[in-house]
């Protein structure tokens, strides 16, 4: 006898195999992606799960610069799934409130060990843009435990992140191994770096440049270079993957838009960092510096605060290009290497940009997130005739830092130099102000009462 199974209890198993089948695709379809915050000062909420078609959202906040300069969210994945592999995470970032810069980041760790990072900081989101999409590659090493992952914003305010996802694509071919990357790594290391005399590379070669990595993908050099470069204890060498070259050449991206505006004879511009060699991206940055000084240069009699609180580096020649109004054309600072090779610093005159500004007093504010390229730039005004610096001592990175090309498209960021001031004299890591700001002082009222008072 044939038996009709009953329509409703049909229905029922179709969907019950239906649900087992979207389980088994997608295991953590349901889960909520975790959000801490980096520290203590970093308020983060969150929802929905980076691995699901909608992705996260967040919103992050804090109302006090920790030490790092910079607050921001956390999460964490095991990283087994995705050894060998590319990561992308991608994400919809918009600053609501604070004069930072917001990125997403990426990191594989071994147990507790970074081994390969990276995040948009060379395509900055800032308050004036609104939303912006941005997206961050990272190779997964085979010895990767975990995979971090976030947003960050330097100084304090408050970003709203949406849409976060990570997915997987196979990583670039490359047609040199790892093995050759990290020997050409090393070698450049040895020979280039500030620091290179306090390394036995002898010793690193052995323990870094094993036989196994003649068969493993360029990529595997990379947790290895940054061991080496760790090695070298200058807290400012690093490592750009071939992605993060090609940001840094077809792109140069300020910070902050430059702001500049005369009060009661008093002049202000607002220097942001800018990250990228684009030539005609980066001309136009020194030409809209240039002129706003032009711009200013009748009013501003008591003089000019430059501010340089927010700068946290890149690329410092554009920069001062659009200072030498104030700078002068003369000497303004050099680099010295690990063998005493003195190399000025020859800035570009703006084209069409003839003020002259080089004895107009100035008061430059400095902070702890002025760093690299930022603190290169306060190098320049260092001992500058009527010139004086308020603010807190800033990142302590003032060291000249030079890009090395590896040969699978990568590149190392390596610090082979100091600063020397436009007297010759050394500075030191970190540059200190001449007068210190309290908490609950405002340097910018600081800086115009000096202005105000200086004689003439």
């Amino acid at each position: 006898m044939q038996v009709t199974p009953n329509k409703d209890v049909e229905a029922m198993v179709r969907a019950s195999l239906v649900s087992l089948a979207l389980i088994l695709l997608h295991p953590t379809a349901h889960a909520e992606t975790t959000w801490r915050g980096t520290s203590d000062v970093s308020k983060v909420s969150g929802s929905g799960d980076v691995l699901a078609p909608g992705g996260s959202r967040l919103t992050l906040s804090s109302d006090q610069e920790g030490k790092e300069a910079f607050f921001g969210s956390i999460a964490s994945l095991d990283a087994a799934p995705y050894r060998g592999q590319d990561v992308v995470l991608s994400g919809i970032l918009e600053v609501e409130e604070g004069a930072g810069t917001a990125a997403l980041w990426i990191r594989a760790d071994e147990a507790r060990q970074p081994v390969a990072f990276d995040s948009t900081r060379h395509t900055p989101v800032n308050l004036q843009h609104r939303a912006q999409s941005r997206e961050v590659r990272l190779y997964v090493p085979r010895t990767a435990t975990h995979l971090r992952l976030g947003v960050t914003m330097t100084g304090v305010g408050r970003i709203k992140a949406a849409s976060l996802r990570m997915h997987t694509e196979v990583p670039a071919h490359s047609d040199v191994s790892a093995y050759d990357v990290l020997d050409a790594a090393i070698s450049q290391i040895e020979t280039k770096a500030l620091n290179r005399s306090r390394v036995d590379w002898k010793a690193e070669r052995a323990r870094l440049l094993t036989e196994d990595l003649k068969d493993l993908p360029a990529q595997e050099a990379h947790p290895r270079i940054r061991i080496a470069l760790s090695s070298l204890a200058d807290r400012h060498s690093g490592h750009l993957t071939r992605s993060g070259m090609e940001a840094l050449r077809t792109s140069a991206n300020p910070s902050q838009p430059v702001q500049a505006s005369v009060s009661d004879n008093v002049g202000y511009l607002r220097m942001p960092g800018l990250s990228g060699t684009d030539r005609e991206a980066t001309r136009q940055f020194s030409a809209s510096v240039c002129r706003r000084l032009e711009d200013m240069a009748s009013e501003a009699v008591h003089g000019v605060i430059v501010d340089l609180r927010v700068n946290s580096g890149g690329n410092m020649w554009p920069m001062v290009s659009g200072l030498l109004p104030l700078l002068g054309e003369g000497n303004i600072g050099a680099f010295r290497d690990a063998d005493g090779k003195v190399s000025p610093w020859k800035a570009k005159a703006v084209g069409g940009c003839t003020a002259d500004m080089a004895t107009t007093p100035v008061a430059v504010l400095i902070s702890r997130s002025t760093a690299s390229s930022g603190e290169a730039v306060a190098t320049a005004f260092r001992a500058r005739p009527g010139t004086r610096f308020f603010g807190q001592p800033t990142a302590g990175l003032a060291t000249g830092n030079g890009r090395v090309p590896l040969p699978d498209g990568s590149a190392l960021m390596l610090t082979q130099s100091n600063f020397l001031d436009r007297t010759g004299q050394l500075v030191p890591d970190r540059l200190t102000p001449d007068v210190l700001v309290e908490k609950g002082q405002d340097p910018l009222a600081l800086a115009r009462s000096w202005l105000v008072s200086a004689p003439e």
